[in-house]
């Protein structure tokens, strides 16, 4: 088959080799110049197999007022008396009763797991360089509250994912380079099988790969305007540079998706968390963040990087409802912030600041599989958890196009469980 996928960041990308892996002949549009030039560029870094609690909790219900309201919260919304956030909202409450939290928990751990088998044997085969490491993930807790929540989860799945409960003294002396005192500690949860990798770098690497195959063509710098219908089906999208036809489409257009999927006549419900990330190299005499560490409270996450042969960390966090791109100093003043808190990091001038759009759906769970418009398949709405599964969802694509799982398998992902 020629199958077209719309979007060249990672979900685009793993989907394009998974499926001319299999045969198929791919065309890969996006329209810009490069491959992973938005959510993928400079995300955090962690691949979190183990951790894939949604935002939409009953914790976060209860937080809402106070992280709307202060301006320093690592969540706001930005975008006014928007129509599409009112209804992407209703959902996103919905979403956060315990019985959803607990479902999309579950289908984000089953797929989290191909996700780090598709990675790994991609990574082998491929002999892809992208400063995959098994670093460990240290989260830690300054609420009481929140860390017995952690610890209840832990003890019903701990044995499985390997997590560890600890003492806040255990925290800093598991990770010397935390420059806290122990009393701002309630603990943590330390999962010593997590993975950190610099995603732009995969991205690039995967790319080389694929140009060298014969059955994938690349349109980037190529601008979609619409789609084209026939009969029910979607035969071709208009680009900038003329009709692009194929027997099937892939959405794969991160936060842009949900407007392709209007201009297809469908309710998409994705919306854009902006996030931020800032990239900086430590002076040689710092210490060496040795795992990735999440600082549950301000949702935050600092990872361990190689970049370029030197160690690199990223801080990455904050989720802001809005759909524009400008980089706002107050955020990027957040991250600085706490580079100096907790790893004594003054990131004074010579840091990385980023922004980007993740495409995030009410209850976190990426939308895997077939759109009410015949030709179109979906692969899109990971949120923050984009680098994390994207492996897994291009093979979850992949087999579901050539009809190699059932709709029950892949239920959990279905369009219709969030419409």
């Amino acid at each position: 088959m020629k199958i077209c996928v719309l979007g060249a960041g990672v979900i685009g990308l793993t989907t394009a080799w998974c499926l001319a892996e299999a045969g198929h002949d791919v065309i890969i549009v996006d329209r810009h110049a490069s491959t992973a030039k938005e959510a993928s560029a400079a995300n955090g870094g962690q691949l979190s197999y183990a951790f894939v609690t949604p935002l939409a909790s009953p914790a976060t219900l209860q937080k809402l007022p106070s992280l709307l309201l202060s301006p320093n919260s690592p969540m706001r919304i930005r975008a006014g008396l928007d129509p599409a956030l009112i209804s992407w909202g209703a959902r996103f409450l919905l979403a956060c009763r315990p019985a959803a939290m607990r479902e999309t928990v579950s289908a984000q751990l089953a797929l989290a797991a191909l996700s780090r088998s598709e990675l790994a044997l991609m990574t082998q085969t491929l002999q892809l360089s992208f400063g995959l490491r098994t670093a460990g993930k240290l989260v830690v807790y300054r609420s009481a509250r929140e860390f017995n929540a952690a610890c209840r989860a832990a003890a019903a799945t701990g044995e499985k994912d390997g997590q560890q409960v600890l003492t806040a003294a255990e925290c800093l002396a598991l990770e010397p380079a935390l420059q806290l005192d122990a009393g701002e500690l309630a603990g943590g949860i330390f999962t010593a099988s997590e993975q950190v990798g610099d995603c732009a770098a995969f991205c690039a690497a995967l790319s080389f790969r694929l140009r060298q195959r014969s059955n994938v063509e690349w349109l980037l710098d190529t601008s979609i305007i619409g789609p084209v219908r026939s009969g029910g089906r979607l035969v071709a999208i208009d680009t900038g540079k003329g009709l692009v036809q194929a027997d099937h489409f892939v959405l794969c257009m991160g936060a842009a998706s949900g407007a392709f999927a209007k201009a297809c006549g469908f309710y998409l419900p994705i919306y854009p968390l902006k996030g931020y990330s800032i990239t900086l190299s430590p002076a040689p005499d710092a210490r060496v963040l040795r795992h990735s560490v999440t600082d549950m409270e301000r949702k935050l996450v600092f990872a361990p990087l190689a970049r370029g042969g030197r160690a690199a960390i990223r801080i990455a966090g904050i989720a802001d409802l809005e759909s524009g791109t400008t980089l706002d100093a107050g955020r990027v003043d957040i991250l600085r912030r706490a580079s100096a808190e907790l790893l004594g990091i003054e990131a004074a001038g010579d840091i990385e600041p980023w922004c980007g759009l993740r495409p995030t759906t009410p209850d976190s769970r990426p939308i895997i599989g077939w759109s009410p418009l015949d030709g179109l398949f979906i692969n899109s709405g990971h949120g923050m958890l984009g680098w994390t599964l994207a492996c897994g969802s291009a093979r979850l694509t992949a087999d579901m196009i050539e009809r190699k799982r059932s709709a029950t398998e892949t239920a959990a992902f279905a369009l219709r469980r969030a419409a």
